[in-house]
Formats: C-alpha cells, structure tokens, sequence
C-alpha cells in the first residue's frame, strides 16, 4: 500500500504540472488574440517562434504558414529597404534593450498601408539562448491618412488667404500682355512664320498662366454647390463634345442614360474635364478612354458610380497616396490643384472620389454620388 501511494504522488504532482503549464499558455495565448496589435518573437536567427493572427494577417497570410518561418521572408514583402531597416531596429534592441517605433510601408491594391514596429530584447536568466526579441506592429494607416488631410486642409486655408491678392495683382498684368499680343497679331499679320509662332507661343502662355491663377481662385473661393436635378449621362456627353477629343482616342462608353442627382451642373463638368484630360495626357493623346456610369447599391442606399479609365502608364504607389493633394503634381506642367479641386466638389455633393492604378495599366478614377429618384406625377 505504501509503495502505491509512493509512486501515485510524482504522477498527480506531473499532472497538475501540466494542467498549470496548458493553462499558462491558454492564458498567453489569450493575450496573444485580444490586441488589435500583430506580435511576433523572433530568435537569434529571426526565425518566428510565436505570432499572434493579427500579424498574419498583416500579410494576409495564416498561423501556420508563418510560425517558423525566417522573419525576412515577409519583410521582403515590404517597400524599401525594410530589411536593412529591421537590422539596424535588431541591433538597437540588442544594444539598448529596446528601440525606438520605426515605420515600415506596404504596397496593396487598396493603397499604402503604414506600419509603426517597436521591440524590446525578452531577458530571461533561464534562458540559454540570447536575442530573442518580441517586436509589436501597429496599423497606422488611418492615422496617416488623418495626418495628410489635416496638412491638405492647412495648404488649403493659407492658399486661401493669400490667393486672392496674388491673382489680382497677376491677372491684370496678363490681361495687357495677352491685349499686346493680339495687337501685334493685327499689325504683323505679313510677318514671317517664326514672328507669328512667338506670338501664338505668348498668347498660348498667357492663356496657361491664367489657367492657374483661376485654378488659385476655384480653390480659394469654391462656392457650395447649387443642387438641381442633373442628368449625369447629358453632363459627360457635353463634356465629351466640348473638348473635341483626338481621334487616336477611343473612346468607349457604357452610361445608364436616367440616371440622375441632385448636383451643380457646372461643378460637375469642371470634375468630368479636369479627369478626361488628364487621362488624355498620360496617354499622350493616344490610346483608349472608358467612360461607364451604373446604379449600384451601397448598404441600404443606391448611389451612381462613375468610372473614367486611361490606358496610360498608370500612377506610382507613392504618388497615388498624395494624387488629391493641393500643390502636388506628377506633371511637369501644372501646380498640382485640378485633383484637389475635383475632390472638393464631389464631397460637398455628398460622394467620393478615389483612384485605382498600377504601374503599367493604366489608372481608374472612381466618383460616387448618391442617387436621385426624379418625382413622377
């Protein structure tokens, strides 16, 4: 009796052992699943040794494919030079204990998604191995789209202080330049090609130049929209007419002809041509322009979905997170407010405006409106 009771306490001493162990690590992995944050351990190789989904899914990926897994393999996956990044982040923390948030970028079909990463060296007496370090990646993607608006709405308002005056005090000037121009026009009308090309190439400038101070004047003083039931296919087709496209454009079309909204004529013709033609210049006046225009749902709502798409070179990841930007352009001509100018309106008519493109293929920008049943008696 004695030998059984013996050898039956080491066995429920190893049980409760083990009971202990399973509820410490249901207990840590219950932690690992409650934050929003992605967590990882690295060891001394950088191999995964614990992650939580969070982190997984940062790169879309499971549990089981990342756990042991070197750690490089998915910050290849990164922009830049994550991984010269991630060493200098390793040796700070092997260094000092910790490191400082440093900020890693990904490149998605949706957009740039932004990464804060912090990590601290896990110092354990029992354990043999050193270098093991526990790093935590926050999503900061909304937080930087909030700091870019914020900086676009604060271009905005010194723009708008000081926009008025400026283009006062240039649009008189240009105002006599342009009047000299046509003068000269009339009294040289024998001259040589080369004078009449000088001539044309002063009013052509002119008439840039007063493009942009009037575009310095849309954004300053945009007016708030005068709503009135607008038919959207009559608004593109006047559009489409008005600016006599070249005929090594093609352009192909699918728009639901009684589709209406409650808009502003005029600012939504401003929106139309300020797209086409900058989809006419990546494209370098020849290539293939779609213009569709459907009903779609949106939750319980119905709204109009416009889709103008170029065969261009596309816009780079980089440049199209900034594309709505006042002063940003990726043209060699321009100031950069056409974009800006175009989001302004489609949000005070209540819809949005986004941009899909990859290198290569082109780009799409997508308008949404919200959707007006006309009455009927």
């Amino acid at each position: 009796m004695l030998t059984t009771a013996h050898n039956t306490m080491p066995d429920r001493l190893i049980k409760n052992e083990l009971e202990a162990a399973k509820r410490t690590i249901r207990f840590f992995e219950a932690i690992l699943r409650s934050t929003h944050n992605g967590i990882i351990v690295t060891d001394a190789t950088k191999n995964i040794i614990v992650a939580n989904d969070v982190f997984c899914a940062l790169f879309g990926n499971t549990l089981r494919n990342v756990i042991e897994t070197n750690l490089f393999v998915w910050l290849e996956q990164l922009d830049g030079k994550a991984g010269e990044q991630w060493a200098t982040l390793a040796d700070n923390v092997c260094r000092n204990g910790f490191s400082q948030d440093v900020c890693f970028q990904k490149t998605t079909p949706d957009g740039i998604r932004y990464f804060s990463v912090n990590a601290s060296l896990v110092e354990n007496p029992d354990m043999k191995e050193q270098g093991i370090i526990v790093s935590i990646w926050r999503d900061i993607t909304l937080h930087r789209q909030m700091e870019n608006e914020i900086i676009s709405s604060e271009r905005l308002a010194v723009l708008g202080k000081v926009s008025g005056s400026i283009a006062h005090e240039i649009k008189n000037p240009l105002g006599v330049i342009d009047s000299s121009a046509y003068y000269l026009g009339l009294k040289l009308k024998d001259a040589d090609e080369k004078i009449k090309t000088h001539i044309d190439r002063i009013k052509s400038q002119v008439k840039k130049a007063t493009g942009i101070i009037q575009n310095l004047v849309d954004v300053a003083k945009m007016k708030e929209p005068y709503t009135e039931t607008a038919g959207i296919h009559a608004i593109i087709e006047n559009v489409l007419t008005t600016l006599n496209l070249p005929q090594t454009i093609a352009v192909k079309k699918k728009i639901e002809d009684t589709l209406v909204a409650k808009a502003d004529k005029g600012q939504l013709e401003m929106v139309f041509r300020n797209i086409i033609v900058n989809a006419v210049q990546s494209m370098e006046e020849c290539g293939i322009l779609s213009i569709s225009c459907l009903e779609k749902p949106l939750e319980k709502n119905r709204f109009i979905e416009i889709r103008i798409q170029d065969t261009g070179p596309g816009i780079m990841p980089e440049d199209r997170e900034r594309i709505f930007e006042p002063l940003f352009s990726t043209k060699t001509t321009g100031i950069g407010f056409g974009l800006t100018i175009c989001k302004m309106i489609i949000e005070r008519h209540g819809g949005t405006i986004t941009v899909e493109s990859e290198k290569g293929k082109g780009a799409a920008f997508i308008l949404q409106l919200p959707v007006t049943y006309e009455e009927t008696a």
